[in-house]
């Protein structure tokens, strides 16, 4: 891979990590605000709601967490040098893949076939 094109692609992963950190830690200070404002005496409803709302945060954490796990295993195959290989088969992810999907880690083949087992 051309060593122009490598730097943009890890510059965008770069980017993509910072923004969901920075997203993550958002959300966890508005889970803090919001437990800080709690008023003790609350009914059970607004106990119930704030559960809630805390369980649906938790979830978006993990999702961005997932994808900041997708971004970091990336980065480390740039250092080992074999970012750009496919982890089912080998061969060499399509360029414009991975400038779309910097973090993909299947070539396109055997990422459909993933998907069709799934679906």
């Amino acid at each position: 891979m051309d060593k122009k094109v490598l730097n943009k692609i890890i510059k965008k992963l770069n980017m993509k990590k910072n923004d969901i950190l920075e997203t993550i830690d958002r959300e966890l200070q508005n889970e803090i605000d919001d437990i800080k404002s709690e008023n003790i005496t609350g009914d059970i409803v607004d106990t119930a709601n704030t559960a809630y709302d805390l369980l649906v945060n938790s979830k978006l954490s993990e999702k961005e967490q997932e994808k900041l796990g997708e971004i970091r295993d990336a980065l480390k195959r740039v250092e080992e040098n074999v970012y750009g290989r496919c982890v089912a088969c080998g061969n060499n992810i399509e360029e414009k893949r991975l400038l779309a999907i910097p973090e993909a880690k299947k070539c396109i083949v055997c990422k459909a076939t993933e998907e069709k087992r799934i679906y």
